[in-house]
């Protein structure tokens, strides 16, 4: 952190007034602050008086004299840098409290207030008829608390029953350690019951929660006290206390100091004495958890709270009223930051399906050019992500729309990097666990200057990572890491490649993009001396006009006179009027009969005039007269007056060409109307082909492609003349794609190492800090302190040093402080699935924010969890009402501008992602074809038969699903990762107890399951996982077993009742499902598309899971055109492109050059919307895939995207690529084959 200049000097004029007025109240100077303590506050700016406990040269005298003082002034810069606050209005403080009652902290669905009985996934009473048992795991070893081997066989029942429960709890915990990395696993001792003072509000809660950990074997099941956890006060029921009081106090810290077991329960009710909660103790002997219905509840009067000395084995989520507290504090101050406030702005009234948002940070099909000098990265990035972080400097607030496998991780670090290099602090705030471990196993060596928490309760994992990073503080080193360079080295090149763009590919003054003109053009060699003489022809024959006509018209002209019978029309008329320039004299109006007599009277009078010629001089002389008479009378019937004189001499010298012209009169009257319609250029241009015709000796029609040609030839010429620089850069291409990459390769190690420079300065914060020995001991303490107390302790350090933070929602709002904008951008990851109120108090602890997800994926539900942990689907099962509810991310796509990430990565063969992009991106997303045929298809259906739909399950397709884990642990080959997804959670226990069931009977089973169950690399989780459809989405992995799970049911109908699918937007859980795999999924079905009858379904789930087994059957099948043509029922960009196509032409000519050559050429190939033109085959492979500039070039993309990231994705996805220009195919088709050529062999 920078000293702070303007407070620097103000806490000097602080110092030597405070030094004055000592001396003239003592009589002697006191010290204050030496120098270099001044400077340390004034860079370290404390925000309490505790904070000065860090700071090196002040001390307790210091603090008590003058702490206050030097406080003021530094509050006072700090309100002036601070995120602006924003009074609430009316209707927004009125939406804060709408929000504030889908919280569960306080009623009766949160077990840590009401549990009235237990339940099979949630609670589990341990009494047993004594006491040791629960002694021996809260304040001992451990003890077995289910044995199915137990001796006595009544016994064992039981205990094989208890085991069951436990198991079934245990895999509760579990799914949400792996997802939310929140260990909710406790035993609950002892209890409350009564009603609570102030409301009318029963209660029955645990006072205090064990943290413990559970060994599972086959048989049997023993709980541990877990020591890396705190045992904690269920401060929960003090808040509700409070808020139903109206008390504005803090809540005592939770954690337990010291807990024997003879002091332990008058511990408890003095805790909760002191909050004003008196709980009257009726006996402490260890006793059965009675089962109370809500009927059967007791009655209590206000205030009567009585101990019950109950042990319960629960799954209760200490963190839930953490969010509680941020929303009372935030309604009691009444002021929140602009990004909340632009937030919940006309939150209601909203439909959260519609398509329609904010308007797009980039508009559909426009380019966003970003500046190198804008980016830092210390990871590859493509053109979407790139304009993510360029955005983040125009505003303060964006969306991020990351459809599956688009590269969410990747843009979120960028993110990172690009404010954690510039010392600023950042929060990723996700409750997926899986989210935040991938972010931090991607940071590579600089995870170790992030902070990951995700369980508050997890000392262990907390103390490790404050361990290293307190051994981390560097002195900066000598010499700056300058990336300017390597920006400028990058904007040069992307400088040329946009040269060549606006150049070649935007229209110029001839209205037309050159390199059309290389496309419709051949190249005409002036070295030649046929050609060039042929050419001068060609050129005295054409008007010097016809070189201003515009493309567009000139196109015209020759596509015109280039149909034969219009051509032949205009050089009739021409000829005739050139022939018989009278006939435009004559009158136009002579109907078909009268012009028959006026050829008639024409012949006649030419004998007439042939018989006066046969006659001697002196005869012709004497009859000159009669004749011209005859002449005057035939001009005066058909000619104007004016024009009698000449035409009279040209009949005395050309009567029989006169009478020849007579008979075409018809047909001249007939074509003049077409040839007067021609333009002045046209005429212009018609003349030039008959001069041609007649100098060449060529058909109108070959000097009309030859005229034609010669003028796009000149302006060819003119074109390359002005850019000859321009065209060796074309020719360049390679080289500058080369010096790119090296650039950005090379920029990317210096923003990695900058990076880490800035970091490691960053942690001298706690290296540095006066208090840095109490810190160690702190962190090299047996018993550690919780984590909220040693954040609460040294926040002052840890603010300042620790800059990437990666928290649950939770988390954040019970560790960090509610002040606004404490962290200079708030990243929300998975943002489709957090409910609004989840991330309200970290958006107020944001002065940027960005929210990511995806609203074509899931949406959390009104039953889910976070709001109420019971079997949702039975509930809804069948509901008509919609049990959606509208994410963080719905609201936010409603107000903040977005940029959608379009490259998809994660899926090896393109169709396993292509049904997807068609039914759900409208073909959006860049697709790479496969680059090499997959030996099995990449969907592959499996179709069951004599399956039932049995109490919400299906044991066929179970059955066949363990079946195949066994198979693939088997044979899999390349250590790939395997996932199983169940439409709902009935069909997830059933698969689960068979896969136990299974271990049971085969050891080398087991050992594969509990090894691939806890896999991990770099820190990610990549195990074994059998999931519902709720809780997969953001996990991934190669293998996918997928199972539909319904079936015709006992009486062998097939009923439409699918769930969550029949509502609205649940189409967005086959979204989610179908797109999880890597390299292969398998679907479990029991029925055939066909069998599914949808067409007068409301919603459009049904529809759509019908279309992709339709899709998918196909593709298991080999039938890729019956594949194309589902998704071409979709429509979107895919179909779009392949209309748009108008170089194939040109196209053929290659493909037809190479085949020529032995190879096999395909055009247009992929199904994913991101096709190569001309691809080689090479038996199942593709050894080269040719891309031809016209199509690239009319896609409105920067340079940077066209020319760089388009290239490096393909490549990435393990094509060979080469770009043909159309400059160069006009130039030398022979030599751009063998290019093309060498480049597939490897070699160019």
């Amino acid at each position: 952190m920078e000293i702070h200049p303007q407070m620097y000097e103000e806490l000097g004029k602080l110092r030597q007034r405070l030094k004055e007025e000592g001396r003239q109240a003592q009589g002697r100077t006191p010290v204050v602050c030496s120098d270099d303590a001044l400077a340390e506050i004034a860079q370290m700016r404390p925000q309490k008086l505790s904070d000065f406990e860090g700071i090196t040269g002040v001390g307790k005298t210091f603090v008590e004299n003058y702490g206050l003082q030097f406080l003021s002034v530094v509050r006072k810069y700090a309100e002036l840098d601070a995120e602006r606050a924003v009074s609430m209005g009316a209707s927004t403080a009125e939406t804060l409290k709408e929000l504030e009652k889908k919280l569960v902290s306080i009623n009766r669905r949160n077990r840590l207030l009401y549990l009235p009985r237990t339940s099979a996934k949630y609670a589990l009473d341990l009494f047993d008829g004594e006491y040791a048992v629960a002694s021996r795991i809260l304040f001992g070893a451990g003890a077995t608390v289910a044995d199915v081997l137990h001796p006595l066989s009544e016994t064992a029942e039981a205990e094989a029953g208890k085991y069951r429960r436990i198991v079934q709890l245990l895999r509760e915990v579990n799914k949400d350690l792996r997802e939310k990395g929140q260990n909710d696993l406790y035993i609950g001792y002892p209890f409350v019951i009564g009603r609570l003072p102030g409301e009318d509000f029963d209660v029955r809660a645990p006072l205090a929660l064990f943290p413990v950990s559970a060994e599972r074997s086959a048989t049997s099941i023993e709980l541990t006290l877990d020591e890396s956890r705190d045992i904690v006060f269920n401060t929960t029921l003090i808040l509700a206390h409070y808020k139903f009081s109206n008390l504005s106090k803090p809540l005592p810290s939770e954690a337990v100091e010291s807990a024997t077991e003879a002091d332990f329960l008058d511990c408890v009710l003095n805790f909760f004495a002191q909050s004003d909660l008196q709980i009257r103790d009726d006996g402490r002997e260890l006793r059965k958890f009675a089962e109370y219905r809500a009927e059967e509840f007791p009655r209590f009067a206000a205030g009567e709270l009585v101990l019950e000395p109950c042990a319960v084995l629960g799954k209760f989520p200490i963190c839930a009223s953490s969010i509680q507290k941020d929303f009372d504090e935030i309604l009691q101050r009444n002021e929140i930051n602009a990004l909340l406030n632009d937030l919940l702005q006309g939150m209601q009234d909203r439909d959260f399906y519609a398509e329609d948002g904010a308007e797009p940070f980039v508009a559909a099909g426009g380019r966003q050019d970003v500046s190198e000098r804008d980016l830092v990265y210390i990871q590859p990035l493509n053109g979407s992500q790139e304009t993510v972080l360029s955005a983040m400097d125009a505003t303060d607030e964006l969306v991020v729309q990351g459809p599956p496998g688009t590269g969410k991780s990747q843009t979120i670090i960028g993110l990172i990097a690009k404010f954690a290099s510039a010392g600023k602090m950042v929060l990723m705030v996700s409750e997926k666990k899986t989210a935040l471990d991938v972010v931090y196993s991607r940071l590579g060596a600089l995870s170790q200057y992030a902070l990951l928490i995700d369980d508050v309760g997890n000392k262990d994992a907390f103390y490790r990572q404050l361990s290293r990073m307190a051994a981390l503080g560097q002195r900066p080193e000598e010499g700056e890491i300058d990336i300017g360079g390597a920006s400028d080295a990058i904007n040069s090149q992307v400088e040329r490649l946009q040269a060549i763009a606006d150049a070649l590919y935007a229209p110029d003054d001839f209205g037309v993009e050159p390199y059309k003109l290389y496309l419709h053009s051949k190249r005409i060699d002036l070295t030649d001396d046929a050609q060039r003489e042929r050419v001068q022809r060609v050129r005295r024959a054409r008007d010097e006009r016809l070189l201003d006509v515009p493309y567009e018209p000139l196109c015209a002209m020759h596509s015109r006179f280039s149909e034969a019978a219009f051509a032949q029309s205009v050089e009739a008329f021409a000829n005739m009027a050139q022939t018989y320039p009278w006939l435009a004299q004559m009158r136009t109006e002579l109907d078909e009969y009268e012009a028959l007599n006026m050829q008639e009277r024409f012949e006649t009078l030419r004998a007439a005039v042939q018989a006066w010629n046969g006659k001697n001089a002196l005869v012709r002389f004497f009859t000159r007269g009669r004749v011209r008479k005859q002449m005057e009378a035939l001009l005066a019937e058909y000619f104007p007056a004016e024009e009698g004189r000449e035409l009279l001499e040209r009949m005395l010298s050309e009567m029989d060409a006169m009478a020849q012209g007579a008979k075409r009169y018809i047909e001249y009257q007939t074509l003049q109307p077409l040839y007067e319609q021609l333009s002045e250029m046209e005429r212009a241009y018609l003349t030039a082909l008959l001069h041609m015709k007649a100098e060449l000796g060529e058909s109108l029609g070959e000097a009309n492609d030859e005229l034609f040609n010669v003028l796009l030839h000149e302006r060819i010429v003119k074109f390359e003349a002005a850019n000859r620089a321009l065209l060796r850069d074309v020719d360049d291409f390679e080289g500058i794609v080369r010096s790119m990459d090296e650039a950005i390769s090379s920029k990317q190690a210096l923003s990695r190492a900058k990076m880490e420079r800035v970091l490691a300065e960053s942690m001298l914060g706690i290296a540095a800090s006066k208090r840095h020995g109490e810190i160690l001991r702190a962190l090299e303490s047996k018993r550690k302190w919780s984590v909220n107390k040693f954040i609460q302790k040294f926040d002052f350090e840890l603010f300042r040093s620790v800059k990437i933070w990666l928290l649950t929602p939770e988390v954040v709002s019970e560790i960090i402080p509610l002040q606004n904008g404490i962290f200079d951008l708030v990243v929300f990851d998975e943002a489709s699935q957090m409910y609004v109120e989840k991330g309200i108090p970290s958006i107020l602890r944001a002065k940027k924010v960005v929210v990511a997800g995806d609203h074509k994926q899931l949406r959390p539900s009104k039953l889910g969890a976070g709001r109420l942990e019971t079997d949702a689907e039975e509930m809804m099962e069948g509901a008509g009402a919609a049990l959606e509810e509208e994410s963080l991310l719905d609201l936010a796509r409603f107000r903040y501008r977005d940029v959608m990430l379009n490259f998809h990565y994660r899926s090896k063969y393109e169709e396993l992602i292509a049904f997807s992009n068609s039914a759900f991106y409208g073909g959006r997303l860049h697709v790479s074809p496969n680059v090499q045929a997959p030996a099995l298809p990449p969907i592959q259906v499996h179709k069951m038969e004599g399956a039932r739909w049995v109490d919400r399950s299906n044991l066929v397709e179970a059955q066949y699903i363990v079946a195949m884990l066994k198979d693939f642990f088997a044979t899999r080959k390349e250590e790939e990762t395997i996932g199983v997804i169940t439409f709902n959670t009935g069909q997830r226990d059933l698969i689960d107890d068979m896969i136990d069931a299974q271990c049971e009977q085969d050891a080398d089973f087991a050992a594969a399951v509990r090894e691939e169950l806890g896999r991990r690399k770099d820190g990610e989780d990549i195990g074994l996982f059998v999931k519902n459809i709720e809780s997969v989405q953001g996990d991934e992995r190669d293998v996918i077993l997928f199972s539909v799970g319904y079936a015709p049911n006992e009486k062998g109908t097939l009923a439409r009742n699918f769930g969550w699918l029949n509502q609205r937007g649940g189409e967005n859980r086959l979204n989610v499902a179908i797109s999880r795999a890597r390299k292969q999924i398998h679907i479990v079905t029991s029925f055939f598309p066909a069998e599914l009858h949808v067409d007068d379904t409301r919603n459009d789930g049904p529809r759509i899971l019908k279309k992709y087994l339709e899709y998918a059957f196909a593709i298991s099948a080999g039938d890729h055109e019956a594949a194309r043509a589902i998704l071409s029922s979709f429509g979107g960009a895919d179909s779009q492109q392949a209309a748009q196509r108008t170089e194939e032409d040109w196209e053929e000519q290659v493909r037809g050059a190479l085949a020529e050559k032995g190879y096999q050429v395909e055009t247009n190939v992929g199904i994913g919307g991101y096709n190569i033109d001309l691809a080689l085959r090479k038996g199942d492979a593709y050894v080269l895939g040719i891309e031809c500039d016209g199509r690239l070039y009319r896609e409105n993309r920067s340079a940077r995207e066209r020319d760089y990231h388009r290239r490096k994705y393909l490549e990435s996805r393990g094509w060979r690529i080469h770009r043909l220009w159309s400059t160069n195919w006009w130039k030398n088709p022979a030599q751009e084959i063998e290019r093309i050529l060498r480049a597939a062999e490897g070699t160019l």
